[in-house]
Parts: structure tokens; C-alpha cells; sequence
């Protein structure tokens, strides 16, 4: 019979001295929502096990000019995080209240699609991981994370213990697209921000992040560029739709053809910065 070790670090340090010595052995939980699933289903038998859920990583904290969100913040406590609204949003309608209290934001970023919603508003606000080893500390752009993924942009001894996600200047907005109001997977989402400056209503800054559009959250660089220098108008967001379609590479599910996510991720863009331009 196969023995778990099951471990309960009660700080950073002591987890990332526990991945130290495991390496990639260690399978590193925070809610268990996505490992113990495939525990149930039988195709994970861990013989060594670390929960995150008391190693102090789940406190919300403003530190100079930056949100830190440690890696065991559940999305149950981001929808009261009025700094970061389109998060909040997110985290809203994530899943189930079951899910919200027990997933985390750090276990979130390695779900697969349809489900690592959080990561859309996060990559539209420039968030960084905050990783932690034995051999010290480092930031990684959640862009890079995501893009390098396949060639493993974080190491086995590395712990991600934070989200960074500076504090936003503009306006900004979350949309997300399911099959039911609530407890339902995305078929596509997403989330803008933008700067728009007072003097000649121009867009000075547009990060626009799409869920739903291909194998991982991803930004949409070409959508963006419609924006900047323009104001937001019936032609610069149309613009903005059509390259967003460009962008997007989606895939085709139980939930959705490749074809139908393509339209909806123009047709939200549209409304959400058609929203942004009321709030003007």
C-alpha cells in the first residue's frame, strides 16, 4: 500500500525548504481543486503532498505601489478587493461558493482553460509572480509565464508565494461569456484597461486580455494598438473588435466551436469598451 507524506508548512520559508528538498516530487496544493480531482479520478497518486493554506501567503497587502496578493488568497476574498475591481469581478463568478472559498489565486494560474479565469483581469493589469527558492527570489511578468509555459518558465524549486499587480490608473472592465448566468465555465472572457488622457481624450494605454482565445489567457497586442493615440469611438473600438478576432487562435470544445469564440471575443471587446466610453 502507498504511503502519502502529507506536509503543513506554517511560513514561506519553511515550504520553500520543503520544495528544496523534494523538488519535483512534492505536489504542491492550495485549495486542492485542481489536484485532488485528478486524485478522484485516478491518475495522480502523490507520495509527497504540501498544503499552502497556513504558510502565511494569504493576506492582501499594499506595499509601495503595488497590490501583493499572496498565493493562498482565495477568490472568496478577492470579491471584496475594491482596488482591483475587474478582479473582484472575476472572482465573482468563479465556479461555486465552494470553489470560492477553497481555490486559490496561485492555483488558479496553472488551471486549464475554461477555467483560470482569474488570469484574464490579471494579465490586463500587468501582474508579476513573485517566485521564491532555496537559491533567493525572483519576478516573472505573468505574460512571460504563460508564454514560456511549455518551456517551463518556473522551475520544480520554485514557489510562487505572490501576486503583484500594480496599482491601476484609468478604467477598466471585466466581461465574461457561459453557457449558464452562474457556475459555469467561460466560453470566453474578458478584460480591459485603459488610460485615457483628460487633456485631449486620447488613449494613452490600452492592455486588453482574453480568456477563450487559445490555449492559455493571452493579451491581444494588435487590438491594443488600434486604441493608442485614438479616442474611444465608434471606429477606433471597432477596429479594436476585428484585430482582437486577429489575435485570437481559439479552440473548439464541448462548449464551443473555434468559429463562435472568435465572434464572441470580437463582440466583447466591443461591449467592453463601449462600457469603458459611457463611464467617460
Amino acid at each position: 500500500m502507498t504511503t502519502t507524506n502529507f506536509f503543513i508548512p506554517r511560513s514561506i520559508d519553511e515550504a520553500v525548504a520543503l520544495l528544496g528538498k523534494y523538488g519535483s516530487e512534492l505536489v504542491v496544493i492550495g485549495g486542492g481543486t485542481i489536484v485532488m480531482q485528478r486524485v478522484n479520478d485516478g491518475l495522480l497518486f502523490p507520495r509527497q503532498v504540501m498544503s499552502l493554506k497556513r504558510a502565511e501567503m494569504n493576506q492582501i497587502q499594499q506595499v509601495n505601489n503595488h497590490v501583493v496578493i499572496g498565493a493562498a488568497v482565495t477568490p472568496a476574498q478577492l470579491t471584496q478587493l475594491t482596488t482591483l475591481p475587474i478582479l473582484a469581478a472575476a472572482a465573482r463568478v468563479l465556479g461555486t461558493p465552494a470553489i470560492r472559498t477553497m481555490a486559490t489565486i496561485g492555483g488558479n494560474l496553472f488551471a486549464k482553460p475554461p477555467y483560470s479565469d482569474l488570469s484574464v483581469p490579471l494579465l490586463a493589469l500587468d501582474a508579476h509572480i513573485a517566485l521564491r527558492s532555496d537559491k533567493g527570489q525572483r519576478r516573472l511578468p505573468l505574460t512571460q509565464f504563460f508564454s514560456d509555459r511549455e518551456r517551463g518558465a518556473i522551475g520544480c524549486e520554485e514557489l510562487v508565494t505572490a501576486l503583484q499587480v500594480p496599482h491601476p490608473q484609468g478604467r477598466s472592465t471585466y466581461l465574461k461569456l457561459g453557457r449558464r448566468l452562474a457556475n459555469t465555465p467561460s466560453v470566453v472572457a474578458v478584460a480591459v484597461h485603459v488610460v485615457i488622457d483628460d487633456a485631449n481624450a486620447v488613449c494613452t494605454s490600452a492592455h486588453i486580455a482574453l480568456g477563450g482565445a487559445g490555449p492559455h489567457p493571452t493579451g491581444a497586442a494588435r487590438a491594443e494598438s488600434a486604441l493608442i493615440g485614438k479616442r474611444l469611438d465608434e471606429a477606433s473600438i471597432a477596429a479594436a473588435a476585428d484585430a482582437a478576432m486577429g489575435d485570437s487562435d481559439p479552440l473548439t470544445d464541448a462548449l464551443a466551436s473555434s468559429w463562435y469564440r472568435r465572434k464572441m471575443i470580437g463582440l466583447y471587446v466591443r461591449r467592453a469598451l463601449e462600457s469603458l466610453k459611457q463611464a467617460t
